[in-house]
């Protein structure tokens, strides 16, 4: 089952411990998608986003039908700066499953940040009839892991 991740400012003495841990796991899962999304997320929660991004493509490249890692995928691309990419990783998530709250709160998200709040609004509504707290999601950062 997904979780999803709130950032937090990752303590010096735990970031490397933590990358630690999931190259140990991955060393032996480098084709597993899960794996690879999971890393994802704790370089992301180092603010290692082009690296993050690597992760998720790796996880895509494994699994092109993983809706969580283009979800991360689109956010990682919106942090860097790349929203029109993101929006094309969000729509592929939400083909993949259309009741996934996280895509449609991380588009909704991007479409904002391109101005398009019309759009925007529209779509963190269809997040919001999916599950009522859906906008208590978008405050930070919505990676998420996989178990």
């Amino acid at each position: 089952m997904p979780r999803l991740v709130i950032p937090e400012s990752p303590r010096k003495e735990d970031a490397g411990d933590a990358l630690r841990a999931y190259n140990d796991v991955t060393a032996g899962n480098l084709h597993e998608s899960a794996a690879l999304n999971n890393m994802g997320v704790t370089l992301e929660r180092q603010g290692r986003y082009e690296e993050a991004l690597a992760a998720f493509s790796a996880a895509l490249l494994c699994d092109n039908n993983d809706v969580y890692a283009w979800n991360n995928r689109a956010v990682i691309l919106t942090r860097l700066g790349r929203p029109q990419e993101a929006v094309l990783a969000c729509i592929r998530a939400l083909a993949l499953d259309r009741l996934c709250i996280f895509a449609w709160v991380t588009y909704g998200m991007v479409l904002g940040r391109l101005g398009k709040y019309q759009e925007a609004e529209l779509a963190l509504a269809v997040a919001e009839d999916l599950d009522p707290q859906a906008r208590a999601l978008y405050p930070g950062n919505l990676t998420m892991t996989r178990a």
